[in-house]
């Protein structure tokens, strides 16, 4: 769940099936500015072509008095605008505030109907032969494939608005040439769901706080498939598995047994040959206990010696 010390109350989290991702702290993540908005960055796993919502929850601990205002909250992935919500405390009863990002919406322009697409991790594929042209094209591409971005604002809603017409341009899958992102490890981009008919969905109008220069918070998140993220070592690599029986022959298995019973074997005289010899060591070993060992040394009466004498 990232958190932020210096915007108190306010959570952020991505959700697979309802579930909130498990976020590895992102060892490159930059200092705080003081000329810039309260930042966290996280990393998640992200399962191929699997759908995600984005909660944000607001609690008790967050202060709303400043000018009877609202937080705006608006989310994007790869630099594409999913989709927008306000947090108001007036319309928490419980003082808790939560809100679900899950998709984003669309007025048919053939039927007049909205509609949404949900947002959902789709693997990136790569191709051998692509132009110059293409590779460069593929590398600004690149840079914004992978990340998630939440941005809040303080904001005043002044009352419902009517929502324009949006982009209807979506990519079913996402194919970039190999040469663009060698020896990277994105893995996943976001692709939209097949559009599906909706309820008119409501839009309010608002006007932000200008003092605020901006938003006071941004959460990132940065997601890769497992395998990427053990290549940027975000997480362990997985050991290897352990070895098993299953499906080798009645032959085969007689074999390993008969190799791990010779090892065994092995080692159990290696160990026997050791204890021996150094038993024989010890019994080497001269017994200071026996009889022709010195008597005990009687002392002389003391006397000068004269060394000059001849």
């Amino acid at each position: 769940m990232a958190i932020l010390e210096d915007v108190p109350g306010v959570t952020v989290t991505v959700r697979i099936n309802g579930v909130d991702c498990v976020e590895y702290d992102d060892p490159e993540a930059p200092g705080q500015q003081p000329s810039q908005p309260t930042t966290s960055s996280k990393y998640i796993e992200s399962p191929d072509d699997t759908e995600f919502t984005i909660h944000i929850k607001v609690d008790s601990r967050y202060d709303w008095s400043y000018k009877n205002h609202s937080l705006k909250v608006r989310t994007f992935a790869d630099a594409t605008y999913i989709g927008g919500v306000f947090c108001e405390e007036k319309l928490s009863v419980s003082g808790i505030a939560e809100r679900e990002i899950t998709g984003k919406y669309e007025l048919c322009r053939d039927t007049g109907y909205w509609q949404q697409r949900k947002p959902k991790f789709s693997a990136v594929k790569t191709v051998d032969d692509a132009t110059k042209d293409r590779v460069e094209k593929d590398k600004k591409a690149f840079q914004k494939l992978g990340l998630i971005e939440v941005k809040v604002w303080r904001a005043i809603v002044h009352g419902p608005t009517v929502q324009e017409d949006s982009n209807h341009q979506h990519k079913a899958s996402i194919e970039l040439a190999e040469k663009s992102i060698k020896g990277k490890a994105i893995s996943h981009g976001t692709t939209f769901s097949t559009a599906k008919g909706i309820s008119k969905p409501s839009f309010a109008k608002s006007e932000l706080l200008l003092e605020d220069n901006g938003p006071i918070a941004i959460f990132l998140f940065r997601y890769r498939s497992k395998e990427a993220l053990q290549q940027e070592l975000i997480i362990p690599a997985t050991p290897p598995p352990l070895p098993s029986l299953d499906g080798l022959s009645e032959a085969e298995v007689r074999r390993l047994a008969a190799e791990r019973l010779t090892d065994l074997n092995e080692r159990k005289f290696i160990k026997e040959e050791n204890t021996t010899a150094v038993k024989r060591e010890l019994n080497e070993v001269q017994d200071l206990t026996e009889d022709d060992r010195p008597t005990k040394i009687q002392r002389l009466p003391s006397q000068v010696i004269d060394l000059t004498e001849e």
